[in-house]
C-alpha cells in the first residue's frame, strides 16, 4: 500500500502557490489508488519522526533534504522540520518512506508541486527521481540546439585539440565553428578552459579567430565570472530548472 502524506503550517503564507491550491492538487493523488493524509503542524504528533523518516529514505532518491539557503527544503538549517517555509510531502510504500518533496537532486529542485506531478505520473511504480547533471544538460543542448540560438547546427562531439577534448561543437547560422564548454557551475576555471579549447579547435583546423566562437552553458554563474565571459567574448547560456528553459546570459 502506498500512502502519501502531507505536512503543512496553516498559519504561514508559503512563497508562491497557495496551500488551498497545493492541497487541491494533492488529494488528486487519491485516485491513481494512493492513500492521502494531510496534517496541520498543530495535529502533528512528532515532528522527530518526520525527519527521522526523510532520512530514511535512500540517499540516491531524497537527494539533498536539509536547508542551507536557496530553495525550501523539508529539513531546516536547525535540523527542524520546515513547514514555516514549505510544505512538506512524504510517501511511504508498506511502511517505508520513499520520496520526500521538496528535494534536490543533482542540479534537479523539485518543488513540492513538482513533486506532486512526478507523483501522478509515475505512481503506483516506484520511479527513480532524475537529476540534472553535465551529461543530461549535454542532451538537452543536442535534442533543441535552436533553443540556444537560431540555426545552430551540431558539427561534432568531444572533438580532440592540441588543449583538450571540446564537449560541444556546433555550426552557427553564418558558418561559423561554436566551441561549447558544459558546466554544472561556469567558474574562472570554466572560462580558461574554453579559451584554450577553442584555441586549441582552431590550430588544429587552421582557421582564423573569426572562425571560431567560445561558449559556456550552464546551470548557474557568478557576476564576476560573467563579466570576464562578455570581456573575452565568450557566449554565456543559463539554464533555468524552474522554467526548463536556456537564457542567455
Amino acid at each position: 500500500m502506498i500512502e502519501a502524506c502531507i505536512y503543512y503550517d496553516r498559519t504561514q503564507k508559503y512563497n508562491g502557490p497557495q496551500l488551498d491550491e497545493i492541497l487541491a492538487k494533492f488529494l488528486e493523488l487519491g485516485s491513481i489508488k494512493v492513500r492521502v493524509k494531510q496534517t496541520d503542524r498543530v495535529d502533528l504528533r512528532s515532528e522527530d519522526q518526520v525527519i527521522e523518516d526523510i532520512r530514511r529514505i535512500q540517499p540516491q532518491w531524497r537527494g539533498s533534504v536539509v536547508a542551507s539557503g536557496g530553495s525550501a527544503l523539508p529539513i531546516s538549517g536547525s535540523k527542524k522540520l520546515n513547514l514555516q517555509n514549505t510544505p512538506v510531502i512524504l510517501v511511504r510504500e508498506s511502511k517505508k518512506p520513499v520520496y520526500v518533496f521538496p528535494c534536490k537532486i543533482g542540479e534537479r529542485y523539485y518543488s513540492v508541486l513538482n513533486g506532486i506531478s512526478f507523483l501522478r505520473e509515475n505512481l503506483p511504480t516506484i520511479a527513480k527521481l532524475e537529476g540534472k547533471m553535465e551529461d543530461s544538460l549535454v542532451a538537452l543542448i543536442l535534442r533543441s540546439p535552436q533553443e540556444l540560438e537560431d540555426g545552430l547546427v551540431p558539427d561534432d562531439l568531444e572533438h580532440e585539440t592540441p588543449t583538450g577534448k571540446t564537449d560541444l561543437v556546433f555550426r552557427d547560422s553564418g558558418g561559423r565553428f561554436l566551441v561549447v564548454e558544459v558546466e554544472r557551475e561556469a567558474t574562472d576555471s570554466a572560462v580558461g578552459q574554453i579559451l584554450r579549447l577553442s584555441a586549441g579547435f582552431e590550430k588544429r583546423h587552421d582557421l582564423d579567430s573569426n572562425s571560431v566562437r567560445a561558449a559556456i552553458v550552464c546551470y548557474r554563474i557568478n557576476p564576476h565570472v560573467l563579466a570576464a565571459c562578455k570581456r573575452a567574448n565568450i557566449s554565456v547560456w543559463k539554464y533555468d530548472q524552474n522554467e526548463e528553459k536556456f537564457r542567455k546570459a
